[in-house]
């Protein structure tokens, strides 16, 4: 395993200022166990391009990137997510609000809706420092699924919040980028702002 896989899930915490709200998929795959029928959403500017926000009645509940897919692409992706909501343009945050929900120095509440596997895997990503990565394989073993390294890699992809649950830290055992739901070049560019950022606080 090369050296860049440092990081040992079982001794990090995620970040006290984001706090997780979770609901599931029924069998059917078309239901919830909440509806939340009014989903308000904003485009703002990030360090990353273009960014989609969402936001229902509980908090955050998704955060997703368009340079590479165009707004209205990625806008028809997060809505299937919800695929019972209604929804409007509105204003969401501020430009300080929104940096400091993207720094992490201001408390969230975040919304999560997939199955009870996905959702599993999204909490397992917020205990990733920043600066740091592991394996796909590494975090199917963490969560008790070391066979299930492409059921664990789908479920990544499915990420409804982009860089707060930060699956871009999340790599091939070869240290490969592997993939990223909105582009590689996103990926990369997150990947190399927490570097730079990281070396900064060292």
């Amino acid at each position: 395993m090369s050296k860049i896989f440092t990081t040992d899930l079982n001794k990090s915490k995620q970040n006290q200022n984001i706090k997780v709200h979770e609901f599931y998929y029924s069998k059917s795959c078309d239901k919830t166990t909440m509806g939340f029928p009014k989903i308000s959403y904003q485009f703002k500017t990030s360090s990353f391009g273009e960014t989609l926000i969402m936001s229902n009645e509980i908090g955050l509940c998704g955060l997703a990137f368009c340079d590479q897919f165009g707004k209205d692409t990625a806008l028809a992706d997060m809505k299937l997510r919800w695929p019972k909501a209604s929804y409007k343009k509105d204003t969401i945050y501020s430009d300080k609000e929104f940096k400091s929900i993207l720094d992490q120095t201001k408390r969230v509440e975040l919304c999560l809706i997939g199955s009870k596997l996905q959702t599993q895997v999204w909490k397992a990503l917020l205990k990733i420092p920043p600066g740091k990565v592991i394996s796909y394989a590494t975090l199917a073993k963490h969560i008790g699924k070391p066979k299930a390294v492409r059921t664990i890699a789908t479920a990544i992809g499915k990420n409804p919040i982009g860089w707060l649950i930060p699956c871009h830290r999340v790599l091939r055992a070869n240290g490969e980028l592997g993939g990223y739901h909105w582009g590689l070049n996103v990926k990369k560019n997150m990947l190399t702002y927490e570097s730079k950022i990281n070396n900064t606080l060292c």
